[in-house]
């Protein structure tokens, strides 16, 4: 049924020293024949989660909610992988529960209402959402009609930040990397300066012990005092 990958605005609870600074979440979804696979990556902790909505919790939400399946069903989905997000809907990720991690989707026309809630887990990459926008972003090049000669609009809304969110992610990891590899080979040098001031240490000890050992085995026979043993 499609696979898509759009970047929605993340709501966020401001206090008065937070700036207004709008955070993104980033998401792939692949809409299957009776479930829908979900990646997201959020920029306020570049922390990446999946998840898996099966229809049938669709399904559940609807009746909840007193509404026809079908409409509810494109609805969703239409919030879901419309780029910025469906005009009227919230969308959040919420950590306050570490064993209950979720994808929140909140209708708010009038009052809120909670539409779905995706559970998460914390994955350590977004390869597959990465993968996604490129191969998504080919097929828009190749489908593109030639008037259209600029690459932003060949790859369409939000593909070209989330690169370049990726790239800048990536290069703040390379350069931790490389601090911390320099920061473990100083760790390993001096290590290893410390186990040969060990070993030298020790190799001294024994050669005074098998010093001292020479010198009571090899020193001069004494004479037996026989007075000694006769008293």
């Amino acid at each position: 049924m499609g696979t898509f990958v759009v970047k929605l605005i993340q709501r966020t609870q401001l206090s008065h020293s937070q700036k207004d600074v709008k955070p993104f979440i980033y998401a792939r979804s692949c809409w299957l024949d009776d479930e829908a696979e979900f990646d997201f990556l959020s920029t306020i902790n570049s922390q990446n989660y999946r998840g898996v909505l099966k229809y049938e919790e669709i399904k559940n939400a609807a009746i909840d909610l007193e509404q026809p399946y079908n409409e509810f069903f494109d609805e969703c989905k239409k919030a879901l992988t419309t780029n910025m997000g469906l005009q009227g809907f919230d969308y959040e990720i919420d950590e306050e529960n570490e064993n209950q991690l979720s994808f929140k989707m909140f209708k708010c026309e009038g009052f809120e209402t909670l539409y779905l809630d995706i559970n998460l887990r914390k994955v350590s990459n977004c390869f597959q959402l990465l993968d996604s926008a490129i191969e998504i972003s080919q097929q828009q090049v190749h489908e593109a009609p030639a008037s259209q000669s600029s690459d932003t609009q060949k790859k369409g809304p939000g593909y070209l930040e989330y690169e370049q969110y990726v790239k800048d992610s990536k290069a703040k990891e390379l350069e931790m990397m490389n601090k911390f590899l320099v920061l473990l080979n100083s760790k390993k040098a001096y290590i290893r300066d410390l186990e040969s001031q060990l070993e030298k240490s020790t190799k001294n000890e024994e050669k005074s012990s098998d010093d001292d050992e020479e010198e009571v085995y090899g020193a001069a026979t004494q004479a037996m005092d026989l007075d000694t043993f006769t008293k």
